[in-house]
């Protein structure tokens, strides 16, 4: 994957590594897929989108001269929220098509590159059914053939916004409604899941493999991002590309019950809820802290003329699909006037795991415990049927739980919040992290978290980056803790 999504990614780049790969004797399009992600012209500009579409239809002339075989067959769009911003998107692809019929020759082709859409945001993945249902419908409508349709489901974004638990029972809905409406249209697909290597961003590694694949019935490709290629051993990655090739073919969707989607959305609702509440407490500190943690790429900036961020959440939209009046009411009466640039989620999730606290826990406790308060143990029980890896999330993450540091970094209302969610977390799954909270961990990666913040506060008091030998030196442990976790974000 290409990838020009908020980032400075060289113009240039599609066709370096399509005329790489041929040069080297394999063939793109045939042995190997280049998909680029472009820009989202709502989320940055049309003009964005339309340089990388020019990027690759330079790439398909280009290649020309090698062979037939056309290199790039699809783009991933991010962010989509409706059928009618891909419509817009496949006729912009047409008009870049038609010039570069007029201006290199190109041979004319109605379905040049097939949209992969990204649904990122938790009311978009609720309602999923709709917008492929839509989407597809309009393709053949304007004359488009449609035989397949791959899409992607977003697994950082959703949790960045909406919290951990959230995100991943909005995927376990749009996996059930996908393969639901795509029988109505008799299409086949193909879900993509984008997980990181962190639970917070989807625990994709070797160890928790089998998890994901239960956790997500139905998937049939996997991402393998960055801290799962570098911060990690090669051997593990191989061994776990064995298991997708051998384990994604024969992955089927679960299908829910109305009833039961009602149940997910009231679900959905206690965590948004519980998760907002403190993340709005702590997200001022996060964002700062956020502009130190080290960029592995090019990206556009957070806070610029073309800056990039994410947006807030709409708990609004949640409300809408809850029928229990108390989590409604909780929805509708969260704050989200307030105005933040919102960090990415890597540098988000990186920031948190520096002080101490794994995201995977924030909301987590509090709406385990509303739920037991609800419902009772069996609907515990039947909210954990449907999260089968909360365990193995929680017991990874809280080794880098660290109550002191989250006590020196924010306010008594987020520590509240903070360890009322641990606490019960440690109650529901027996974690060891509560047995003594005063317990000074002394191994190396807790002592370069204690030495980071000291630097952090240093920082701040100057109110600037102007001393670079210690902004170099806290990037620097910031990188190493990356690496001992096995992913930087």
């Amino acid at each position: 994957m290409i990838d020009f999504e908020g980032k400075l990614t060289p113009y240039h780049q599609t066709a370096q590594i399509v005329i790489g790969l041929i040069e080297n004797g394999i063939t793109p399009g045939k042995e190997v897929f280049v998909t680029p992600r472009v820009a989202n012209a709502n989320e940055e500009t049309a003009f964005r989108q339309i340089m990388a579409f020019l990027s690759i239809t330079e790439t398909i002339v280009s290649a020309k001269e090698y062979n037939d075989i056309q290199p790039i067959i699809e783009v991933i769009l991010p962010m989509v929220s409706s059928a009618d911003e891909l419509i817009e998107v496949k006729k912009r692809i047409d008009s870049v098509a038609k010039l570069a019929e007029k201006e290199f020759k190109m041979k004319k082709n109605k379905n040049l590159l097939q949209i992969i859409p990204l649904i990122e945001e938790v009311p978009e993945l609720l309602n999923i059914d709709s917008i492929i249902y839509q989407f597809v419908t309009k393709l053949r409508n304007n004359d488009y053939p449609v035989d397949y349709l791959r899409f992607m489901l977003g697994r950082s974004d959703p949790a960045l916004s909406y919290g951990n638990v959230s995100a991943v029972l909005a995927n376990r809905v749009a996996l059930s409604k996908a393969y639901k409406i795509a029988e109505s249209l008799n299409i086949n697909i193909y879900p993509i899941f984008g997980g990181g290597a962190l639970p917070f961003r989807g625990h994709v590694t070797l160890e928790n493999i089998y998890n994901v694949l239960e956790t997500y019935p139905g998937l049939k490709t996997i991402t393998i991002q960055s801290g799962l290629r570098y911060d990690q051993p090669r051997t593990k990655l191989i061994e776990l590309i064995k298991i997708l090739n051998n384990e994604l073919p024969n992955s089927k969707a679960h299908f829910y019950s109305e009833t039961e989607y009602q149940q997910l959305y009231n679900y959905v609702g206690i965590f948004t809820a519980n998760y907002l509440d403190a993340f709005f407490e702590i997200i001022p500190e996060v964002a700062k802290l956020s502009d130190y943690i080290p960029k592995q790429r090019d990206r556009l900036a957070r806070k610029s003329g073309v800056g990039y961020a994410r947006d807030i959440a709409r708990p609004e939209e949640i409300a809408k699909l809850v029928n229990i009046e108390s989590i409604k009411n909780k929805l509708n009466k969260l704050n989200t006037d307030k105005k933040f640039a919102l960090p990415r989620a890597i540098t988000f999730t990186a920031s948190l795991y520096s002080v101490g606290l794994p995201p995977v826990f924030i909301g987590t406790g509090r709406g385990l415990n509303e739920i037991k308060n609800k419902w009772g143990k069996s609907g515990l029980n039947e909210f954990l049927n449907n999260y089968p890896s909360l365990k193995a999330d929680l017991k990874f993450a809280s080794k880098f739980v660290n109550f002191k540091n989250i006590n020196r970094f924010f306010n008594q209302k987020a520590v509240d919040y903070i360890e009322e969610d641990i606490n019960f977390c440690c109650d529901f799954f027996d974690l060891d992290i509560c047995r003594d909270k005063n317990i000074i961990k002394s191994d190396i990666y807790h002592m370069l978290m204690d030495s980071s913040l000291g630097v952090l506060f240093h920082l701040q008091k100057a109110s600037d980056f102007s001393r670079p030998k210690e902004v170099e030196l806290l990037e620097n442990w910031l990188k190493e803790m990356g690496s001992i976790r096995g992913s930087l974000g």
